[in-house]
């Protein structure tokens, strides 16, 4: 009887470890923060509950500024750390249904926008324009102290439903447009600046896109600038700053994935 009470205890301690092991045998791996993005935005599309990865293999700040950069829409992202060396990392959209609704709207005015014999060159030139004319910088959510970052001027909804945003906005939305278009292009934020923009690849070369500063204001209806339209990561430096080398590893792992 001894002997079979041993055996049994024995099988419940096998069996708790197991349970106990078993999610951080079966999280993948990944080897930095934007591949840890890529499985949260597919997550995410899917209208999934989260992403278990293997705690020392994730900094959830950083695989928030990857997946920021890659994915338009506006969200919080929420960590979970468990006692199994594991933590969830699961996505939430804010206005979801409204953002959604943006990204409809984006795809009507890309197809409004370009035409099949453009250039990639001439698609992004006709989508920033579009979205310079119909939105106008949000002054007063800017001059706000502690404006709420996750409200829509802040995303692509603010831009494109309200017509009214402010850096955050403009960028999420010209995203959102590029990829209705089938270009790839990613988001760019700038802590030093409180600021942000776009990237995209063209044969090969990162170029920048920023609509906020071609939007002037006070607003102008009509009137678009191109003084920050596909710049080199040269002609930026002299008005910008930001992590270039982030950035690049974005476009990079974005590279690999469609390649």
């Amino acid at each position: 009887m001894k002997r079979l009470a041993g055996f049994l205890l024995v099988l419940l301690l096998a069996g708790g470890a197991a349970v106990w092991w078993y999610p951080l045998a079966v999280s993948p791996h990944v080897q930095n923060p934007h591949q840890a993005a890529a499985l949260l935005e597919e997550d995410a599309q899917a209208g999934g509950d989260g992403v278990l990865f293997r705690t020392e293999e994730v900094d959830p700040d950083e695989v928030y500024r990857a997946l920021e950069a890659r994915y338009p829409f506006a969200f919080s992202l929420h960590a979970t750390v468990r006692p199994n060396q594991t933590t969830q990392l699961r996505v939430e959209v804010s206005r979801q249904a409204r953002q959604q609704q943006a990204e409809t709207y984006a795809e009507a005015l890309a197809a409004e926008s370009i035409t099949p014999d453009m250039t990639e060159e001439q698609k992004l030139r006709a989508l920033h324009d579009t979205l310079v004319r119909i939105c106008r910088y949000d002054t007063d959510t800017a001059a706000q102290t502690a404006p709420d970052g996750a409200s829509a001027p802040f995303a692509a909804d603010g831009a494109l439903l309200d017509h009214r945003a402010v850096c955050a906005g403009y960028g999420r939305a010209y995203e959102m447009l590029c990829e209705a278009a089938g270009i790839e292009a990613i988001y760019v934020a700038s802590e030093e600046m409180n600021h942000g923009w776009n990237a995209v690849r063209i044969d090969g070369q990162t170029y920048f896109i920023d609509c906020t500063f071609d939007d002037p204001v006070p607003d102008r209806g009509e009137y678009v600038s191109d003084q920050f339209f596909l710049l080199t990561a040269e002609e930026l430096s002299k008005t910008h700053v930001w992590d270039e080398a982030f950035y690049e590893q974005v476009l990079d792992n974005l590279e690999k994935e469609n390649s």
